[in-house]
């Protein structure tokens, strides 16, 4: 009798234990069901256990990039997104200010070459008459070299454009109406009073010569008249050649 109560206790708490167990074991609150569909599963980072609501939005969507698995926020996103951006327009402003100075100094190296070939005159050598140039400003260098200040600037130019002047005369001509187109056009009022000077210049030798022709007719009429007079008083022709004696 005693036997067959204490059989029975043991196997009433046998059951109690085996139900207890299946209670917690089937807790459907923290265990996934067999059925899940492991697509729509976000585990946690390290582990395969389901990651809840909240920290599936802060690992954000899920995409297949090249058959791998990738998870990011809005925000790494737009941040790499921006600084993707940046880059590529500031890569793209540089290429356009090298390309555009480029293509300036590509015109302004063609400009020039145009301009000298169009100031040289096909007829004149510039090897040799450039060295004869270059030698002239050497030697204008060199006289100055015991002088004051002024002297050293201004004779080199007077030597070396008188040297090209000399060697080089159309090319001389056509680089000074260049230089003087060059200068109307950049500094008009230099230029213009360049000009005035020039013409007071020229007007001045123009004078001087004016009155160095009256001095010498008013000489020559001098000389004239004192022949006449000479020629009155004496009775002698002066503007009679002297017979040579044979």
């Amino acid at each position: 009798m005693i036997r067959s109560v204490s059989l029975g206790v043991s196997v009433l708490a046998t059951g109690m234990a085996v139900s207890k167990s299946s209670i917690i074991k089937n807790d459907s609150s923290s265990s996934r069901k067999f059925y899940e569909d492991d697509a729509e599963v976000v585990p946690l980072p390290g582990t395969i256990v389901p990651a809840p609501a909240s920290e599936v939005k802060t690992l954000g969507e899920n995409r297949l990039v090249d058959g791998i698995s990738v998870r990011s926020t809005d925000s790494t996103e737009n941040f790499f997104k921006n600084a993707r951006e940046f880059t590529s327009a500031r890569a793209s402003d540089l290429s356009n200010w090298v390309n555009k100075n480029y293509t300036k100094f590509n015109d302004t190296e063609r400009l020039i070459t145009s301009t000298v070939s169009d100031l040289h005159h096909k007829k004149e050598d510039l090897l040799p008459n450039g060295i004869y140039v270059i030698v002239a400003a050497l030697a204008g260098t060199i006289a100055a070299r015991p002088r004051g200040v002024i002297a050293k600037l201004t004779f080199p130019v007077i030597t070396g454009l008188a040297a090209f002047k000399y060697f080089l005369p159309v090319t001389f001509d056509n680089t000074r109406e260049f230089t003087w187109r060059l200068e109307q056009k950049n500094v008009p009022q230099v230029a213009q009073q360049q000009a005035n000077a020039y013409q007071n210049v020229v007007g001045l030798a123009r004078s001087i010569e004016e009155g160095a022709e009256r001095n010498v007719r008013r000489a020559e009429s001098g000389a004239h008249s004192l022949k006449k007079s000479i020629a009155n008083i004496t009775g002698l022709n002066l503007d009679e050649e002297v017979s040579k004696k044979k």
